[in-house]
């Protein structure tokens, strides 16, 4: 079956098989998000049917595909990608290096690449893109049942496509071509380099989620059909849910050269973490699920122009800023953060998460005006004219930060020390570019006396994948990371199960 489709880039044509569902059909031509894996749940695959009577609007998802169909994709702005990160180690490249390599990060969400001159270790040209794999659901379990049921083939094909591509546009920017690019070093969750190598991640799918492989080893450029020549090395992984991204982070951070305990969090749908300082860390990973990243709310949407990422309460009005300065036309995982927190301070949820029916007698003068009800009769709170926060958003919200939050206080037990022992607090990967820590603090995702020592480190993992790229030492001191790092596997553990509970509720103010 062929179908027509009309996108940004022109007129493009794919083939469809009986039995696909346009999502299915369209992934060979087009990237659409698919925040809920195809299920129908989230509406973000939208598309428009061209037909004789006019466009109709459908989820792609949710249609079967025919023979003749013509196909209007809506245009799909960009996601806003944090590109850089900090470095706070010494490494130098290895004498006698030169020419060109590749550092990537492979997020779940997004994929940065970096071309590095590999002499100096300096970054030539940067690209960041949304995954390619965007189409099969937002998060690592999506994935993971995707490749559970038939589509690990063309999940792979995605990464490897995309990352060729990046490739090739990366060389343009610095005018040069692959046959100068000797290696390449990837940092990514243990999923994403087990679709990017071809390995079945069934394992990961349930307990007790082992991996196929940790990684730490180079593989051909060729075997991955990547476009030039050298090894590629995948950052090792400690388990199957704390990643080569996270022992990237630790060392870009130089965590294994600090005399006094860190705690670092990769904030996203997989809030991986780590504590500790030397050769002694203890790391974990939470399923805080997709509301960090927009997925699944009322009015959500990646971190894409028009997007709220930002809200405050100041000169006694909301103020909302958005990706781009464009229309509010959605909200994602940062302004959702604060703007719970100011609805916390207006008084419009109460620390258990209750949103106040807009009917009741006792409404807060200053949160009266935003507060109304939906037309499921659910109360909601207005930031802009086309969006607002839902009891139900508020709800997914405390689920997400209570696993990290839950996450915090199990690692903080298990290397036997309280907050006021931390030494400072990174937050890092895009997420943790663009939250407020003060948000964060006020609604309980982070400990509030580690406010004064939280700082956001960005793409740390990009940085650890650079470094990897240049230095031998590099690589040695990832290898030691993913041996002496001790991971804590929170399913079933009484102690997380317990501190969850707790940390869904919402601090009260001092």
């Amino acid at each position: 079956m062929e179908i027509q489709v009309q996108t940004q880039q022109g007129l493009k044509t794919c083939q469809a098989a009986p039995g696909q569902t346009l999502l299915d059909a369209l992934r060979d031509v087009v990237q659409l998000r698919a925040p809920c894996g195809g299920n129908g749940s989230c509406g973000k695959c939208a598309v428009l049917l061209v037909e004789p009577e006019g466009e109709r609007k459908v989820l792609a998802c949710q249609t079967p595909a025919r023979d003749g169909m013509v196909v209007r994709v809506p245009r799909q702005d960009p996601l806003q990608v944090a590109l850089a990160g900090e470095a706070q180690t010494d490494l130098t490249p290895d004498p006698g290096l030169a020419g060109y390599g590749v550092a990537c990060d492979i997020g779940t969400t997004t994929v940065v690449c970096r071309l590095v001159e590999l002499s100096t270790g300096k970054a030539l040209a940067v690209l960041g893109q949304g995954n390619a794999q965007c189409s099969f659901g937002a998060d690592v379990i999506s994935r993971i049942k995707a490749a559970m049921e038939g589509q690990l083939p063309q999940l792979t094909q995605a990464i490897r496509a995309q990352l060729s591509g990046m490739i090739l546009a990366l060389c343009r920017q610095a005018g040069t071509g692959p046959e100068h690019i000797s290696a390449m070093a990837v940092a990514g969750n243990t999923t994403m380099c087990h679709l990017l190598s071809g390995l079945d991640p069934a394992g990961l799918g349930a307990a007790p989620f082992t991996p196929l492989s940790r990684f730490g080893e180079p593989v051909p450029a060729r075997d991955l059909e990547l476009p030039f020549d050298g090894p590629v090395y995948l950052c090792p992984a400690v388990s199957g849910y704390v990643g080569g991204d996270i022992t990237a982070d630790l060392l870009a951070a130089g965590m294994d050269r600090m005399d006094r305990p860190t705690l670092l969090i990769d904030v996203g749908t997989n809030g991986e973490m780590a504590l500790g300082c030397g050769e002694h860390f203890v790391c974990c990973s939470t399923a805080a699920g997709p509301a960090f990243e927009g997925a699944q709310l009322s009015c959500g949407m990646t971190a894409a122009p028009g997007a709220i990422s930002a809200v405050e309460w100041a000169g006694g009005a909301l103020r909302c800023a958005t990706i781009g300065g464009r229309e509010a036309v959605g909200l994602c995982g940062s302004g959702l953060l604060d703007a719970v927190a100011v609805m916390l301070e207006l008084g419009a949820v109460d620390e258990t998460g209750r949103m106040l029916d807009p009917e009741e007698d006792d409404i807060p003068p200053q949160a009266a005006p935003y507060l109304f009800l939906t037309e499921e009769v659910q109360p909601a709170f207005r930031l802009a004219p086309r969006v607002y926060i839902t009891q139900a958003d508020v709800r997914k919200l405390q689920l997400g930060k209570g696993a990290i939050a839950a996450g915090v206080r199990v690692l903080l037990d298990a290397y036997g020390i309280q907050p006021a022992q931390v030494g400072q607090l990174l937050l890092a990967g895009g997420f943790g570019s663009y939250l407020r820590p003060e948000s964060a603090a006020r609604i309980g995702l982070i400990p509030a006396e580690l406010l004064p020592i939280t700082r956001a480190v960005g793409n740390c993992a990009a940085e650890g994948a650079r470094l990897a790229l240049i230095s031998t030492q590099a690589r040695q001191r990832l290898a030691r990371l993913q041996q002496t790092m001790s991971y804590l596997e929170l399913s079933g553990l009484a102690a997380f199960n317990s501190a969850y509970m707790d940390a869904m509720m919402f601090p009260e103010e001092d």
